[in-house]
């Protein structure tokens, strides 16, 4: 029971890094536009849009320091952090 629980938050782990990683497509997408936005960009709303892209992303330093801690947590209790959850243990 204790092995499929642990195996249960490797995984969410595993989908809270690649939630802090799917983050940044918003503002990579709004830097297509250019790093600085004439005034008809602006009037058509992507400077709305890329500071709802950099809101988006400034808790993620967050995300990375608690998927860290639980990381740290498995491989206190497993012996291994189970970064990819889908591979068995050494």
């Amino acid at each position: 029971m204790k092995s499929r629980w642990r195996r249960g938050l490797a995984w969410a782990n595993f989908s809270l890094l690649a939630a802090a990683a799917l983050k940044f497509i918003p503002i990579g997408i709004s830097l297509t536009h250019g790093v600085t936005l004439n005034a008809d960009q602006i009037a058509s709303g992507l400077a709305d849009e890329r500071a709802w892209a950099l809101d988006l992303i400034s808790d993620t330093p967050y995300l990375v320091l608690v998927w860290m801690l639980v990381a740290l947590l498995l491989r206190r209790q497993t012996g291994d952090a189970m970064i990819r959850p889908w591979r068995r243990a050494m």
